[in-house]
């Protein structure tokens, strides 16, 4: 998937100028890491807010215009205004395609439904984790990564070696050892 923003330079930079810019529709961000120095940068907030809600975008490498300067980044942080879920700020980090990126991938729980535990035995998936911390070079970065539960049973517990991981990723936790392999669902009674 190919995603795409664009944005303008800003040389102001405090709490003062990212009120005025939020004022005049603009979202403020910075773009740092890779060889070059941070930058300050704003984006439209209703294209902004159109790209957030794409599907991967907070987990994908995504490429932004700059003045027409095209570069990859990775969202690391984004921040929402509490009651209206608007976006206040984000952080932004280049990344290169020949270099390794470690970043957090959802998890995408399939088959539960299907499964005997569920379907059969009564039980209910309870999910324990959301997101899984991957290393890859971004073209290998997945949008999603996926748990087959379809052979699920009452009482089982699914751990992150049960991720159907693309090759050329890498769990980070099962790096560390088998101690690692930390419990993301379990299929439970379900409470009446």
């Amino acid at each position: 998937m190919s995603l795409s923003i664009n944005a303008v330079a800003r040389s102001e930079e405090g709490k003062g100028a990212s009120r005025r810019l939020r004022n005049q529709g603009l979202v403020p961000a910075v773009i740092y890491g890779g060889d070059a120095e941070p930058a300050s940068v704003s984006f439209k907030d209703n294209e902004l807010l159109k790209a957030v809600s794409t599907p991967g975008f907070l987990t994908a490498v995504v490429e932004v215009n700059v003045d027409g300067n095209a570069q990859k980044v990775l969202v690391k942080a984004l921040q929402r205004h509490p009651a209206t879920g608007d976006v206040m700020h984000m952080d932004l980090q280049r990344v290169k395609e020949d270099a390794v990126i470690t970043t957090r991938v959802p998890l995408n729980f399939i088959n539960a439904a299907q499964s005997d535990g569920v379907s059969k035995q009564g039980g209910r998936l309870t999910i324990e984790a959301k997101l899984a911390e991957v290393r890859c070079l971004p073209a290998n970065l997945p949008e999603v990564l996926e748990v087959d539960i379809a052979k699920g049973q009452l009482g089982d517990i699914f751990h992150l070696s049960d991720v159907i991981a693309p090759e050329g990723v890498e769990l980070i936790s099962l790096l560390k050892g088998e101690d690692h392999d930390q419990p993301i669902a379990r299929i439970g009674k379900a409470k009446r």
